[in-house]
């Protein structure tokens, strides 16, 4: 039999190289063909399985995409007219609401790029004396990043289509971090389009599980609990309905008793059975028993700690070491995405806080 499966599959696909030679469409138009030019009935299953996860991510970027620009590149002046940063135009909105700032147009005195010029950026002036105005140094690459215009374009590839809000610093660490590591720090937030968020995320996270496995190893059987444990209640409870299901032909009639007391206490629980009568007398449903049987027994465990939990709590809040945490990081980012888009001004040894002086990389 398999050698008539492997005859009749070789005669097939000699007849299709032989339709194509013969400049004959109906093969290709009876099995779709990938890139290569293969049907992809003739392609490895894990290959058909990865393109098939592939068209089915395609089609729902639209919906996992950001529906508005990342940046509407407000520029934000100084009361003197010198550009501090750009925002967003909720962000410039709150100020006017609030009356600390007006519109205004583009200073004469600063050399703006044409795509600033052409794309016709927005500008509010502040209306009182901003702390930082006059202390900033606006020639450092962290001064250019915050003044520079960005692209709402994937930062890998280039891609102006459907975009994604990417954190170089997983976002599982990121939101434990503390606060001054995350408020008014967008450094370590980029664009990716699908594909390479996709890509980036499957480096991430193996480099993620890497370094939780090696911290969950030293650190000893405290950090190896499992996530999910068993509650003896409710698995007593599932048993019970399992076995009234299949095998209550064969099971003793006191038994069969102590078991539908079991499930009956377990339903007036869940509000299924309200009154005792109900609970003593009330025969058992399919219904009632397969829900009985359904029962999740599987319940969350207390003394489980994330992995996020375990690398965070590892830095000991030492601010030099959550430094060389996010710029190890950085580094990984660029490694592995190789990004040819990069706002103007990015650097890996940027601040990692609000307002700090540049981070000194070590060799």
């Amino acid at each position: 039999a398999s050698r008539r499966r492997r005859k009749r599959r070789d005669d097939d696909g000699s007849h299709t190289s032989s339709d194509t030679c013969g400049n004959d469409t109906t093969a290709d138009t009876a099995a779709p063909s990938c890139p290569l030019g293969v049907n992809e009935e003739y392609l490895p299953s894990h290959v058909r399985r990865e393109m098939h996860k592939h068209r089915k991510r395609m089609s729902k970027a639209a919906l996992l995409s950001m529906k508005t620009p990342m940046y509407d590149n407000v520029f934000m002046l100084s009361t003197e007219g010198q550009p501090m940063c750009t925002i967003s135009m909720k962000k410039a909105k709150w100020y006017l609401k609030k009356g600390i700032a007006e519109w205004s147009s583009l200073p004469e005195h600063k050399q703006w790029t044409p795509e600033e010029k052409e794309g016709g950026a927005k500008c509010i002036r502040l209306l009182f004396e901003h702390n930082g105005s006059k202390e900033r140094d606006t020639t450092s690459p962290e001064s250019v990043y915050l003044r520079s215009m960005k692209k709402n374009i994937c930062v890998s590839c280039g891609d102006d289509g459907h975009h994604m809000r990417h954190y170089i610093i997983p976002y599982a660490y990121r939101s434990l971090l503390p606060n001054e590591y995350k408020s008014h720090m967008s450094h370590d937030i980029c664009i990716l389009c699908p594909e390479c968020h996709v890509d980036c995320e499957r480096h991430s996270k193996r480099r993620m599980k890497q370094m939780e496995r090696d911290l969950r190893t030293r650190l000893g059987r405290e950090y190896n609990e499992p996530a999910m444990i068993e509650d003896p209640i409710l698995y007593h409870v599932r048993s019970c309905a399992l076995a009234l299901v299949k095998s209550r032909e064969r099971m003793p009639l006191e038994r069969i008793k102590e078991y539908e007391v079991v499930v009956r206490e377990y339903l007036a629980s869940t509000c299924e059975i309200n009154s005792e009568e109900e609970l003593k007398k009330a025969e058992l449903k399919k219904a009632e028993l397969e829900k009985a049987c359904a029962v999740n027994h599987k319940v969350k465990n207390p003394n489980f700690v994330s992995g996020s939990e375990i690398v965070v709590k590892n830095l000991n809040g030492d601010a030099q070491k959550i430094k060389q945490f996010i710029i190890e990081w950085r580094k990984h980012f660029i490694a592995t995405v190789n990004p040819k888009h990069m706002p103007n001004g990015w650097r890996i040894d940027n601040p990692v806080e609000c307002g700090r002086e540049f981070v000194i990389l070590k060799p």
